[in-house]
């Protein structure tokens, strides 16, 4: 008979396509890394582009709030100024009243002291009364 072939566990050869397998599987993933780091790169820099945009648009909303706010400034204090040069033309106009109406007193009361009734002045002129009759000597 013939010897039966040894089949012995003690004797396993290994394949020798393992360690093209596991060259390939550290490949993958090495490949695999890369891409993840590549789109995490890319990711970042499109989110900080967004995030530029984002600033710039608030900057921009900002800008409009700001430029409104000065024109009201701007508006409120001209209207201020129109108050405080019509408070101005009051005042001079009520200055310019008060010392009409002293002047317009004063003339009234000179007026009234040069026409007040003198009281000889305007009666009719007294005729002397007739007085004891003098005796004519008669002859």
């Amino acid at each position: 008979m013939s010897p039966a072939p040894d089949q012995s566990p003690a004797v396993v050869t290994p394949l020798s396509w393992v360690p093209w397998l596991q060259a390939g599987v550290t490949a993958m993933l090495l490949v695999l890394f890369v891409v993840m780091v590549g789109k995490t790169r890319q990711q970042s820099a499109a989110i900080r582009q967004l995030q530029e945009q984002v600033q710039g648009l608030e900057n921009a909303r900002a800008l409009e709030r700001t430029a409104g706010l000065e024109q009201q400034l701007r508006t409120t204090v001209e209207r201020l100024q129109v108050v405080e040069r019509n408070n101005a033309r009051i005042d001079a106009l009520s200055s310019a009243n008060a010392n009409l109406s002293a002047e317009l007193r004063m003339l009234r009361s000179n007026q009234a002291s040069e026409t007040a009734p003198d009281p000889l002045g305007d009666a009719p002129p007294l005729t002397p009364l007739p007085g004891p009759k003098q005796a004519t000597p008669a002859n």
